[in-house]
């Protein structure tokens, strides 16, 4: 009987009468008549319970026949109302379900699925993690908060994922957007959002409060118990989410927005899933499915640029992918070519409608900042990126770190920028082209000057003060005037060589970046002189090419400007690049001329030190009776000056080319004496230059026993100093000591060490070192 069926459900829920009534819309009363076996119900009346207490199809089309055969059992009597009739015969039959007669039907609010939705495999992996993280009776609704960037994607990712899961929710799936950053309106109401709700899971209007805290409440009565997926699209904030919630462990709701929700996940437990732009295995994927796998594939160069000047952003990507299609024949590559003005990507990245504009996007996210927050995102525009820290963003800023980071959190709370590291933050491409192109448009020509000025000022003397802990006593480095920093530039508070080390590392890509755009605004003074700040590091890290094309910045900045000072920097640094990679003639071209300009200066020790360049050129070329004579030369300047660290290199210049002469021991006196005077002045790097060169005298004598420790105290000293690629030279001197005492294990793991180095470095000494173990592994067969 219905009535039995009716009453077995009710209660195995656990639910009373009146919490039916209050779910289903069906009155008390007529569900205690209903349950009392006395009267017909009506199907409509059927569908309703059926719905509130989650009853599959088939347990529904069971109900509808039972409750047609409640007038079979028990007739309705001639005053029963209209409703609760056996019907005429000749009336209209109640088909069964799937196809009740009027009333409220089970929602299905999903917007349309994506038919190329492509990737996010580990983000839907996490997701699927969730509808097994219920914990029964804790009464928890499980909440994840899918956040990222303008056109990441994160609607596209959760109705993708409701769709899929859909069937495990019977009771409905409810979408809302809830418009947080809709240029044209305000943020949805969350008791607007829940009136449309209770609209769509059939309650009646004059069941539902005026109110809106009680509408609100009845929206969680009549989700409780149920088995609802529920996305929250567009999100604010938190406080327009937290009303919505169900407090029921048999929910799902999917929160989306451009703001990270901390609030949410910290008080609610809410699961942040962090969405990312495409990887680029995703991205090609992407427009293999929009464009076919032919152009993807016969394309793969113009392909690949595609996707770096969309930056892996789905909704650029999809653009493109719809400008290409509509010109099959047009090679990927012409797109790629238009896209490479980054002043006309935006433009270009538009179909002509609001949600497929990237600008138009962006600007939604913008737009919702406060006036500080949109004044340093603009300001980040200025910035050459890869990454930035705080005392550079406090810097572009002229502000305190301390404000400038809470602003940075802010940013990154807005998904407008990245934290890869802490402390350290990103744009990606379209983001930093939006951003500059709001910094031209809303910060005047002045500002922006000044911007650029203090950002400029901050790694020219953060750099400066790195080479002044890392390389004070390396022959390389020479110190530069500098003048006071403009107001409001922050220098890093760098401590030691350790410190210096490390923010040279993570800058160098930055540092490389900022002398281009120096150069590109007109600042000569500080373009040769943010090249001077970094070449030791250069040097010392084998970055040649890096290294050249920033001397070659130098210089014409230098002649831009008639900098005399900076042209004969930026010869010497010319000549060092062109020396290390082979090129002597060049490097003798290019370190004859700086030596002229320090000469005319007056600059003694750019004069000796260049010496030294000069000598080690023509050491190069064998020609060791020249790299004497410039030895000894730049010897007489620095003792003339009273440069110790100075005559410490020379001596060591002079003991070496002496050795290679055919007089060791003669070479090994000057050696001697010029480590006396590095340990003297605390130079290590002199120590270890040296230490390397008694060693490699002492192995041309034939005093193995002695080379071996010489050699490494050298190689502990140059780690020490974090010079990589000098480790190389050792490493090949210490192997060839070993094949000498007979110990060719030794030697080869001596010379494995130093080709590993070389070939990181695409150095040309790596041949030598493979010769090396080639003839070596052929000896031993």
């Amino acid at each position: 009987m219905f009535s039995g069926l009716l009453r077995e459900r009710r209660l195995s829920a656990g639910w009373s009468q009146d919490e039916l009534a209050e779910r289903s819309g069906v009155s008390a009363r007529s569900i205690s008549a209903l349950e009392a076996g006395g009267r017909r119900p009506r199907m409509s009346s059927v569908v309703r319970l059926a719905e509130a207490l989650g009853v599959d199809p088939d347990t529904r089309a069971r109900w509808l026949a039972a409750a047609r055969d409640v007038g079979a059992e028990e007739p309705a009597g001639p005053d029963a109302p209209a409703a609760a009739r056996p019907p005429a015969p000749d009336a209209v039959a109640v088909p069964p379900f799937p196809h009740p007669p009027a009333g409220p039907a089970v929602p299905q609010q999903l917007p349309m699925a994506i038919r190329h939705f492509t990737g996010r495999s580990d983000e839907l992996r996490e997701l699927d993690a969730l509808l097994g993280d219920r914990i029964p009776g804790c009464g928890a609704v499980v909440i994840s908060a899918i956040a990222g960037t303008a056109g990441v994607g994160k609607t596209t990712l959760a109705v993708h994922f409701a769709h899929r899961v859909a069937d495990r929710f019977p009771d409905g799936q409810l979408f809302a957007n809830l418009r947080g950053f809709d240029p044209a309106r305000a943020p949805t109401d969350p008791a607007d959002v829940a009136r449309g709700f209770l609209d769509a899971l059939g309650v009646p209007a004059p069941r539902i409060p005026t109110d809106p805290d009680g509408q609100l409440a009845l929206l969680r009565s009549r989700l409780a118990g149920t088995r609802t997926l529920i996305v929250l699209d567009n999100a604010r904030e938190a406080e327009q989410v937290r009303p919505l919630l169900p407090g029921s462990d048999t929910c799902l709701v999917m929160v989306t927005s451009r703001n990270r929700m901390p609030g949410l996940v910290a008080l609610e437990g809410a699961v942040p899933l962090a969405l990312d732009v495409l990887s680029r295995a995703e991205a090609r994927e992407l427009l293999a499915r929009r464009l076919g796998p032919g152009p993807v594939e016969e394309q793969p160069e113009g392909t690949d640029e595609l996707i770096e000047l969309c930056a892996r952003l789905p909704l650029a990507l999809n653009i493109a992918a719809a400008r290409a299609a509509e010109h099959p024949g047009t090679p990927l590559g012409v797109w790629a070519r238009e896209l490479r003005d980054s002043r006309a990507r935006l433009d270009l990245l538009s179909a002509g409608d609001g949600h497929a504009d990237v600008r138009l996007v962006f600007s939604w996210s913008y737009r919702a900042l406060k006036p500080q927050a949109a004044r340093l995102f603009r300001l980040l525009g200025l910035h050459p990126g890869p990454s930035i820290g705080v005392a550079a963003a406090a810097s572009l800023a002229g502000l305190p770190p301390s404000r400038t980071r809470r602003l940075l959190d802010d940013l990154h709370r807005a998904h407008l920028i990245a934290e890869p590291d802490r402390g350290r933050y990103t744009l990606h491409d379209l983001l930093r082209a939006y951003a500059a192109e709001r910094a031209a448009a809303d910060e005047p020509p002045r500002e922006r000057a000044g911007a650029t000025l203090r950002m400029l000022d901050h790694y020219l003397h953060t750099a400066h003060r790195a080479g002044c802990l890392a390389y004070a006593d390396d022959a390389s480095w020479q110190p530069l005037p500098l003048g006071e920093p403009a107001a409001g530039a922050q220098a890093e508070a760098l401590a030691d060589r350790g410190q210096a080390l490390a923010w040279y590392r993570g800058e160098q890509a930055v540092l490389e970046r900022v002398v281009d755009l120096a150069h590109r605004a007109g600042l000569d003074a500080h373009a040769w002189r943010l090249v001077g700040v970094q070449v030791s590091f250069l040097l010392k890290s084998g970055l040649w090419a890096q290294w050249q094309r920033a001397g070659e910045t130098a210089l014409a900045a230098a002649e831009r400007s008639g900098d005399l000072r900076g042209r004969a920097h930026a010869h010497r640094w010319l000549g060092q690049v062109h020396r290390s990679q082979g090129r002597q003639p060049r490097a003798r071209h290019e370190l004859g001329l700086a030596l002229d300009l320090f000469d005319a200066l007056g600059d003694r020790p750019g004069e000796g030190r260049t010496r030294l360049d000069l000598a080690l050129a023509r050491g190069e070329e064998h020609d060791d009776a020249e790299a004497v004579s410039e030895s000894r030369r730049a010897l007489e300047l620095f003792r003339e000056i009273g440069d110790r660290n100075g005559q410490a290199l020379a001596l060591n210049s002079i003991g070496w080319y002496l050795t290679h002469r055919g007089e060791p021991r003669a070479g090994l006196v000057h050696c001697r004496q010029g480590l006396d005077l590095a340990r003297a002045t605390g130079n290590l790097p002199a120590q270890s230059s040296i230490q390397d060169s008694i060693g490699y005298i002492h192995h041309q004598l034939g005093e193995y026993g002695d080379a071996l420790p010489a050699y490494h105290e050298s190689l502990r000293l140059r780690q020490e100093v974090g010079d990589y690629f000098l480790q190389a030279d050792i490493h090949t001197h210490i192997g060839d000591t070993h094949l000498a005492l007979g110990d060719t294990a030794a030697a080869s793991a001596a010379w494995t060490r130093s080709l590993a180095i070389l070939e990181h470095l695409r150095h040309r000494d790596a041949d030598a070192v493979r010769a090396r173990l080639d003839a070596l592994g052929a000896g031993e067969h």
